[in-house]
């Protein structure tokens, strides 16, 4: 593994002129082919932390912005560029409402303390860069059963992280597949509190990434069961969940059980209260997996249960103090230091302070106070004015989620609305801005709650046959549907 750690030890001027080369070369081919850009990147999320950890370690922070690459020139194609088959369909969303909350939200960029304009740009990143995503998700599958079919597959790709946790957990902490436990104390982020345990990353860079990682591939297995078209159910159910589940204790997250388990008992008590997806005997193999993660959990994972519940009996917080004492704190405290406007977008982003020091940037006029917590940290960035509007724009679109939810018939895309819902409603209180993989999945996710939102754009009446069967076009296709509509009307 060490001459891995060592391929590439580059001047960084070197990296930076192979970095914009290939960059170039990625930006027109995404251009070209945008929906495959955009699965690309879903896969570059997962593996972008390994890259970074092991085999560009020099060139570190140009690896972090791998999935943004590939995404950028297929936001030039969609937005800017469209073919006939994106024009021929509009989303029926509040855009007025989204870009003011977008726009009130980027003022704090005009903000002086910043002092960089590099740098104010780069908070816009930090909270704009995955938003485009929600409203391009709804066209990237041409059918449901090619839908289906891709999120299958991807959902398995859990299977070889989660392995990779497993090797981590078993190895020693200074190991060097534990590049990021290396060096930090044994009561430090990285570690359980007790023994000589690391806490996973898998294919992460840090501990969040792997934690939000468990929770939308929990999230959407659980979403994939309550389909009868699903393939592979039998790997789901007697690998992935249990894997999932012990990948869980092993990162040693308190936050990641709890949201495991909320999302196993809004699929059960959805499902029993009506019809959900296509699948019969969901709620049996909900019940069944559960009984199996928590049964595999207690045989197989031992050690790692142990060493979950040391921590969370150690860590001298309960979920009361998580969830309401600390960010009301967070929040008074934001109050007080940041005033109505705040000190700058993205000033507490650790990843300034880096590019300060790299680029010999001056530090800000007036630096913000060390929170530990999202609510305050973005409060204290934003000002008021841009904290509502942030959180705003969060619940419209978990709204809009909601809306899709109860207008769609038993199947993929309901099934798909709730897994939205149960993953973007914790992460309401979780890390979002400062946790750039849970940025990418809960706004590209949430695209999926928009699907049924789609129409035509332009809405032609049509007068049917008897008997004749209602013609459905699927999101993406090319061919619009027919909608009915009263004569004389006007869109």
């Amino acid at each position: 593994m060490n001459w891995i750690l060592g391929a590439v030890k580059l001047p960084l001027s070197t990296l930076l002129g192979l970095g914009a080369l290939g960059a170039s070369i990625i930006i027109a081919w995404s251009y070209a082919n945008w929906r495959t850009a955009v699965k690309v990147a879903f896969v570059a999320v997962l593996v972008e932390g390994a890259i970074r950890k092991w085999l560009l370690p020099s060139g570190e922070e140009l690896v972090y912005f791998l999935k943004d690459v590939f995404l950028i020139g297929a936001y030039v194609k969609f937005y800017f560029a469209p073919d006939p088959e994106l024009r021929a369909l509009r989303l029926r969303v509040p855009g007025t409402i989204i870009f003011l909350l977008c726009a009130l939200v980027s003022f704090s960029a005009l903000n002086p303390n910043i002092g960089s304009p590099l740098l104010a740009a780069y908070g816009l990143k930090i909270y704009f860069m995955y938003v485009p995503l929600t409203f391009m998700m709804p066209y990237l599958f041409r059918t449901q059963q090619e839908m289906l079919r891709q999120l299958t597959w991807y959902v398995l790709l859990a299977i070889p992280i989660c392995l990779l946790g497993f090797l981590q957990y078993s190895s020693d902490r200074f190991s060097v597949i534990n590049t990021f436990a290396s060096g930090m104390s044994e009561t430090g982020a990285t570690g359980f509190g007790v023994g000589d345990r690391a806490r996973v990353t898998g294919t992460f860079s840090y501990l969040t990434g792997h934690t939000t990682f468990v929770i939308v591939f929990f999230a959407l297995t659980v979403a994939l069961l309550a389909l009868r078209e699903t393939r592979w159910k039998w790997l789901l159910i007697f690998v992935l969940i249990p894997m999932l589940a012990g990948n869980a204790l092993m990162g040693g997250s308190r936050a990641t059980v709890v949201s495991m388990s909320f999302v196993t008992v809004g699929f059960t008590l959805v499902s029993m209260s009506g019809r959900l997806g296509t699948s019969r005997n969901f709620v049996m193999i909900l019940a069944f997996g559960s009984v199996l993660a928590i049964g595999g959990a207690v045989y197989f994972f031992t050690d790692a249960l142990a060493h979950w519940e040391s921590r969370a009996h150690t860590a001298g917080d309960s979920m009361h103090s998580r969830t309401i004492d600390h960010p009301l704190a967070a929040l008074k405290a934001a109050m007080e230091e940041g005033g109505v406007f705040g000190f700058g977008i993205g000033t507490e982003h650790p990843a300034t302070v880096a590019i300060r020091n790299k680029l010999g940037i001056l530090p800000p006029k007036a630096r913000p106070p060390f929170l530990d917590n999202e609510l305050g940290e973005v409060l204290a960035e934003l000002g008021i004015m841009g904290f509502l509007s942030w959180y705003a724009l969060r619940l419209v679109l978990l709204w809009l989620t909601w809306q899709s939810y109860r207008s769609s018939p038993a199947g993929i895309v309901r099934v798909l609305c709730l897994a939205v819902i149960l993953i973007a409603g914790p992460f309401l209180l979780m890390s979002v801005v400062y946790n750039h993989t849970a940025s990418f999945f809960v706004f590209a996710l949430s695209g999926f709650g928009l699907i049924p939102l789609l129409e035509p754009t332009i809405q032609r009446r049509v007068v049917p046959r008897p008997g004749a069967a209602p013609r459905v076009a699927l999101p993406g296709s090319t061919s619009a549907p027919a909608i009915p509509r009263h004569r004389g009307r006007r869109m």
